[in-house]
């Protein structure tokens, strides 16, 4: 998410959906960050369930790396905003045996089954 009022509020809608597919919210990832994530922090206390797992800050080297078409921690593995989602999946612990489960619950909410 972004940390502006839109992107939060988008954000919520999407915990409330995982929420109601029996998901759990492993935490909250903020880019576009700048200067002091206090504010962040505060917004993510109170609306989001789960830990803020990283900001990534405002970066040219995101914007580089989405010019040339490549990901970001290909493109520039050392910046600073490559740092920051390397150290919010260092916190993330998936289970073994739960990607067909994931799955098939993404997959009937995007495609309903017919009536």
């Amino acid at each position: 998410l972004q940390p502006t009022i839109p992107a939060i509020s988008d954000g919520l809608k999407v915990q409330e959906y995982a929420l109601s597919y029996g998901s759990e919210i492993a935490g909250t990832l903020f880019n576009r960050v700048q200067g002091d994530v206090t504010a962040v922090r505060e917004r993510v206390d109170r609306y989001f369930e789960g830990p803020l797992l990283a900001t990534i800050p405002e970066s040219d080297a995101a914007r580089a790396a989405r010019s040339a078409g490549e990901p970001l921690l290909a493109h520039a593995p050392e910046s600073a905003a490559a740092a920051a989602y390397r150290e919010a999946a260092a916190t993330l612990d998936p289970r073994d045996g739960d990607s067909d489960d994931v799955a098939e619950r993404f997959r009937t909410a995007v495609i309903p089954d017919p009536p």
